[in-house]
């Protein structure tokens, strides 16, 4: 038998439909007729949980009237709603967005007046709003800063309609006024990658430096930055690399968390050469672990610091351009080697679905969208004459034979 309810904690009940209801009573009208609020979800416990979020808005006094309540005031209620189901570096980033971004502009208005054009000319203003560059003073002379990335504008107009969604299934509002609005379109990034022959000089010339075993290892794997750093050497079982942590920065603060999505944490099989390159590593971390002595801080790492701690992330990058430098190699950003081992895997004929699991990409729909033109290219060289087709000389039959 259910445990019933006491008076004030509301009241949950099935529908001929078979979805879910619960009401609260919020507040008593001038003739003192009670005045419910009513919530509506799919599941017993999807009500259950909007109702322990009415409950705790009618006790702050946020429920006595509605029309009251500011934008500030439901993004605090929805942060602490949702806090514990995200990871330290996404609380981060939407505490900063709402913080710089969304109450400065939009927070004092009321929730329930909030409209499609508030939100389009908000917008709009953060297209033409300098970067924030934090407590640092500008010099006079000096260029202003960069109007703010679409990316970023984008951001924070999901971020609120995301709230808004949250306020819209409490009853708090009766339309999300965040979905009429026109969005910003983000420009697709440009990557640039190296050719063979680059990625065959620089192994060459980087042999003897510490950072060989996990360019080495990006090259013929494509991991991200984050999971390089991350990588223990428990995570290598038999040959093959099982992500299992990766390495984000809070602020700039270097923490160790859980991959982000599920297709993120796989198995990534690795050649016997990137064995052999690992094993060399190792035994140059083993003479950094002797030089170290008692400074050494075992953390397990594959590639952690000179003292065995963690590889700050932008350390890692300022290391990256020097060792670019130092032996004039083409620049290019760390995160492009993993673009350039894509290409190169593509151009092999590495299928989009295999490289989609190696890369992490929970479909391989998105390895196409990223790489379209490459597997092109590919396409492209795959048109073979009818000499090639009835060769019985392997070499003539292979387009991407050397």
């Amino acid at each position: 038998m259910a445990k019933k309810r006491s008076n004030g904690e509301g009241s949950i009940f099935r529908i001929a439909d078979g979805s879910w209801r619960a009401s609260i009573t919020v507040r008593l009208d001038g003739l003192g007729r009670a005045k419910r609020k009513t919530v509506r979800g799919d599941t017993q416990k999807e009500v259950k949980e909007k109702l322990r979020v009415l409950l705790r808005l009618r006790d702050e006094n946020a429920l006595s009237d509605p029309s009251r309540m500011t934008v500030s005031e439901f993004l605090d209620t929805w942060v602490r709603d949702t806090a514990a189901d995200l990871k330290p570096s996404t609380r981060h980033r939407r505490d900063n967005l709402i913080r710089l971004y969304v109450a400065p502009h939009l927070g004092s208005k009321h929730l329930q007046k909030l409209t499609p054009l508030d939100i389009q000319q908000w917008q709009t203003h953060l297209l033409n709003t300098p970067r924030h560059v934090g407590s640092q003073k500008r010099e006079p002379d000096a260029p202003p800063p960069p109007n703010l990335s679409p990316a970023t504008v984008s951001g924070a107009v999901t971020l609120l309609g995301t709230a808004l969604r949250h306020a819209l299934h409490l009853g708090l509002i009766y339309r999300n006024p965040a979905e009429a609005v026109k969005r910003v379109k983000i420009p697709t990034r440009e990557f640039t990658v190296w050719e063979p022959s680059e990625v065959q000089g620089l192994i060459e010339a980087v042999l003897g430096h510490r950072l060989y075993g996990l360019v080495y290892l990006a090259l013929t794997t494509g991991l991200r930055r984050g999971e390089l750093v991350g990588l223990r050497w428990s995570d290598i079982v038999r040959g093959v690399i099982h992500v299992q942590q990766s390495c984000v920065l809070v602020g700039n603060i270097a923490t160790m968390t859980t991959p982000k999505t599920k297709a993120s944490r796989r198995r990534v099989p690795l050649s016997p050469d990137t064995l052999e390159a690992l094993r060399l590593h190792r035994d140059r971390q083993a003479r950094e672990r002797d030089a170290a002595g008692e400074d050494w801080r075992d953390h397990g790492l594959v590639f952690p610091t000179s003292l065995g701690t963690v590889y700050h992330p932008r350390n890692l990058l300022r290391d990256w351009y020097a060792l670019l430098e130092a032996h004039s190699v083409r620049r290019i950003r760390l995160h492009d080697i993993r673009h350039t081992y894509a290409s190169l895997a593509i151009y092999q004929g590495l299928d989009p679905k295999v490289l989609a699991d190696r890369l992490g990409h929970s479909r391989a729909s998105i390895s196409l969208d990223i790489y379209g033109h490459v597997f092109e290219e590919q396409r492209d060289r795959a048109a073979l004459s009818l000499t090639q087709l009835v060769s019985r000389d392997p070499s003539a039959a292979d387009p991407l034979a050397p």
